[in-house]
């Protein structure tokens, strides 16, 4: 394992040295501002600490990053969010370190691709301080069996998403090269696609190094003197979007209930049903301005499992319990409050709900508040059509992962 760590951060090393040795050379005709960026964390787990007996990792990653500086032509949005920075990246986690306390759990090596934006609310000469946000997927081996690995019940596929966030204070050491020290939070889930689904949180920090393939050409400034977007870029009106979506969900009620009834060798064997889910939504939307839109929105939602609710919390609650629930039904009706923050025809969508009716049983039962966030896509050759993803959640644990298509008038 040693060895396959070594081998794959002298990997990376490598693909830095011949990505700067092709293209450096093309750098001062290059109108963008490409970069990349190399570093090395420290990082701890954050919950469920009880389940270890060491719960530091390190974690290795490497970036190509595009810096929206003036000098490449880019304005509005750009100049609105104080010219971000955004990129893709891989990074390596040796969560093959951690140890549980019990023999029947582990963790594997974990490798996640994702994108980036990178932005600074105080930029100085000589200092950068911001913000960082990744979202992505990432792929371990060594996720839950209910036989060998029974105590890892974080993971339970070999395909997780993954999404980071955290602050950064860079030192622009000279026109091409900056330090960077961070501190991020990442998360690692299943989203429901699969079951069990306790998820990874961990934190840390570390060093980074960039190296730009142009000399930097960013304005100083700071978050109070952001540049506003100009309203050639949009239109300030209301909008009614109508959209449509579904997913799949993996009932934590059936996991339970069946490890209650079922051997670990049958569990081995057999895997839970993926259970469809599906939504109809209506939103309107006032433009307040070129970054942020508010409204209003009002949602439907079926669940296919009701059924299987009902089979469950049989098992898993007393008959008296069960007939007190307040029955099933695959329906539920919430309204809410809805914001959109643009970046040109991207928008990251947050919305909080109340549910109007709701009949779930017993331990589908989560209370009358539901979170909606994700991210919508507004393309202009497909006008007025969009198309968005968005994890539906209950106190802010995920319940399913809603793919959506939609349209504006």
């Amino acid at each position: 394992m040693e060895r396959f760590k070594l081998t794959l951060l002298t990997t990376l090393v490598c693909i830095a040295v011949q990505g700067l040795s092709c293209i450096d050379a093309r750098a001062q005709t290059d109108k963008h501002g490409w970069s990349l960026k190399a570093g090395a964390n420290r990082m701890t787990i954050g919950s469920f600490r009880d389940s270890y007996k060491s719960t530091g990792f390190n974690s290795y990653s490497l970036e190509f990053d595009y810096a929206t500086d003036p000098s490449d032509g880019s304005d509005g949005f750009a100049a609105g969010y104080n010219f971000p920075v955004f990129g893709i990246g891989i990074v390596y986690n040796t969560l093959s370190d951690v140890v549980f306390k019990s023999k029947n759990g582990h963790y594997a090596d974990m490798v996640a691709l994702y994108g980036k934006m990178s932005r600074d609310l105080l930029r100085t000469r000589h200092l950068g301080f911001g913000y960082d946000i990744s979202l992505g997927l990432s792929y371990s081996s060594g996720y839950y069996d209910p036989i060998d690995n029974r105590s890892n019940w974080f993971f339970s596929a070999p395909v997780l998403f993954y999404a980071a966030g955290g602050g950064h204070l860079t030192w622009f050491v000279g026109p091409r090269l900056d330090i960077e020290a961070g501190i991020d939070v990442r998360h690692n889930s299943s989203a429901r696609f699969a079951y069990p689904n306790g998820g990874l949180n961990y934190w840390g920090g570390g060093l980074s190094a960039r190296y730009r393939l142009k000399e930097r050409n960013a304005p100083t400034g700071n978050i109070f003197r952001t540049r506003s977007v100009s309203s050639d870029l949009y239109k300030k009106e209301w909008n009614i979007e109508v959209y449509a979506g579904g997913g799949v969900h993996a009932c934590a009620a059936e996991w339970l209930a069946f490890t209650k009834t079922e051997s670990r060798e049958t569990q081995a064997k057999t895997n839970l049903r993926k259970w469809p889910m599906a939504s109809l939504s209506a939103d309107a939307i006032y433009r307040i301005s070129g970054r942020f839109g508010a409204g209003f929105t009002a949602d439907a939602f079926w669940n296919s499992n009701t059924e299987r609710l009902r089979w469950a919390d049989s098992i898993l609650y007393s008959e008296e319990e069960n007939a007190a629930s307040k029955g099933y039904s695959p329906f539920s009706f919430g309204v809410g409050l809805v914001q959109e923050i643009f970046y040109n025809n991207v928008a990251l969508y947050v919305q909080e709900g109340i549910y109007l009716q709701r009949k779930m049983g017993i331990h589908g039962e989560h209370g009358w508040l539901y979170e909606r966030a994700g991210i919508r896509y507004y393309p202009e050759a497909l006008d007025p059509f969009f198309v968005s993803v968005c994890i539906k959640a209950h106190k802010f644990k995920a319940d399913y992962m809603d793919f959506s298509v939609g349209i504006r008038f």
